[in-house]
């Protein structure tokens, strides 16, 4: 029988520094029956000049992530989507361990284990890698799989769900969403499932430095003044603002309160920044 095709979706914007290791990650996977597509937000940098040296399909997108994600699903092909960002990359035999997984345990979604990328440097770094350790700890906690209340979203989904949850969201939002893309994909993915797999050991996540991180959660942080304008997933939302990432042990547990206040901080000053222009 024939290996499923699985389609790998890349959201990207001015992601040069990021995109070739991910898509070197890839072309570089134990599994071969894969299709990739990268959907750009009109980058202005080399991102779309690298992503054509590899066997890519690009799409443009003008919208938010959401808008991004639903593309990706769109305009692929496989039996199963992965949702990847442009700043991970997914370890050798990832794909390979997630469609073995999903066949054999009928799982309609899978979280892949995130881990810090062992080359990202700096102070901004290292209080992410302690929060990666501290979440990671946590990954078979039944509480921590909860959407909105809990630490980890799924990447790896069946097809059929991702068409099912995108025909029920709301269509005039899709466009608007920027944060929290991945905790509505996967409230509704949950009222429809809860055939939930874990993957240990998935991806790898190059983490910002301070500069990127101020730029992306300012960035965060005013698009939340869209959902405050909205009737839809404020709920969630709110259970996604009370999330502090802290625990044991202490030195750890320290650093990743650290980061998780440092995050909310710099997304308040976005939502309280006036609006820039588009």
């Amino acid at each position: 029988m024939s290996k499923p095709l699985v389609s790998i979706t890349i959201p990207t914007k001015n992601a040069e520094k990021t995109i070739d290791l991910c898509l070197e990650a890839v072309k570089n996977q134990t599994y071969s029956n894969i299709e990739t597509i990268v959907i750009d937000s009109y980058s202005t940098d080399k991102t779309r000049e690298i992503a054509k040296k590899y066997d890519t399909r690009i799409v443009m997108c003008k919208g938010g992530l959401l808008e991004a994600r639903f593309l990706g699903v769109k305009n692929s092909r496989g039996e199963y989507v992965v949702l990847v960002d442009a700043d991970q990359i997914l370890k050798k035999t990832a794909i390979e361990r997630a469609v073995k997984l999903a066949e054999e345990e009928n799982y309609d979604m899978i979280i892949l284990e995130e881990e810090s990328w062992p080359l990202s440097r700096g102070f901004i770094a290292k209080l992410y890698m302690s929060s990666k350790k501290v979440i990671n700890s946590k990954i078979t906690d039944p509480k921590a799989l909860k959407p909105g209340e809990g630490f980890f979203v799924p990447r790896f989904f069946k097809r059929e769900i991702l068409e099912k949850i995108f025909d029920a969201i709301p269509k005039d939002i899709i466009p608007k969403i920027i944060h929290y893309d991945h905790d509505i994909i996967y409230y509704e993915c949950y009222k429809l499932s809860k055939k939930i797999g874990i993957l240990k050991d998935g991806v790898y996540h190059i983490e910002p430095d301070l500069k990127k991180l101020l730029k992306t959660n300012l960035r965060y942080g005013a698009s939340l003044k869209v959902f405050s304008k909205l009737d839809y997933y404020k709920d969630l939302i709110r259970k996604g603002e009370s999330r502090i990432y802290i625990g044991r042990p202490l030195w750890l547990g320290l650093q990743s309160l650290t980061l998780s206040l440092i995050l909310k901080i710099v997304q308040r000053i976005g939502y309280l920044l006036p609006a820039q222009p588009s």
